[in-house]
């Protein structure tokens, strides 16, 4: 039998609930909304102009954000796994699609792309030449980076049990994606941090076209 990968894993086992619960309880939901929220008002994109999050998940950001962060924008949310997008728009009334961040099938030309804790999930450099095509005029990146030596373990759960045992995500280095981005046209703006349990930080990076 094939290994499961992370792609599998969460686009046909993890759970909405189960996604939450852990997210919420460690603290991550709420330091990435609070980044989003900063660095989605420093890059003030124009009214009417077409925003994007990547990988939106469930929308557990929006419960932490404030409410009128969108009001302004045509905002689209994709993720690949379609009950997760059922529940965020219960949520957020936008505009959902079911879509691969390696490989969008979007259409190009928005001003805002946001992406939080998912290029840890994916072939992050795929995914960036991926949202490069859409060509943003800025974009928001969330990642994590942990502190050295090894983490105390914290029980997931249910379904999120499966990293750490069946699949493990794996953690980018800020300045990689910086020189990635940089190769690919998009200079860094602004960078910005929230520190989580466990010694734990989200950076968040926000990045406008260099092209």
């Amino acid at each position: 039998m094939e290994p499961m990968t992370l792609r599998e894993a969460w686009a046909r086992f993890v759970t909405a609930e189960d996604y939450e619960q852990h997210m919420a309880a460690v603290g991550q939901a709420q330091a990435n909304a609070s980044l989003v929220a900063e660095l989605v008002a420093a890059a003030a994109s124009p009214a009417g102009s077409r925003v994007l999050i990547a990988g939106a998940g469930t929308g557990q950001i929006f419960e932490y954000s404030p409410p009128t962060l969108f009001d302004h924008v045509r905002l689209t949310c994709s993720d690949l796994n379609p009950a997760f997008l059922e529940k965020l728009r219960a949520r957020c009334p936008c505009i959902t699609a079911v879509d691969d961040i390696e490989e969008s099938h979007l259409d190009p030309g928005f001003s805002l792309i946001v992406v939080v804790l998912v290029l840890e999930h994916v072939d992050w450099r795929k995914a960036l030449a991926s949202l490069a095509r859409l060509r943003p005029e800025q974009v928001v990146i969330v990642i994590q980076r942990n502190p050295e030596g090894p983490l105390p373990h914290r029980e997931r759960a249910g379904t999120m049990r499966l990293f750490g045992t069946e699949v493990e995500p794996t953690l980018i280095d800020a300045r990689e994606v910086i020189a990635e981005f940089a190769r690919l046209g998009f200079g860094l703006r602004l960078q910005s941090e929230r520190p989580v349990l466990d010694g734990k930080t989200m950076v968040g990076l926000l990045f406008v076209t260099t092209r």
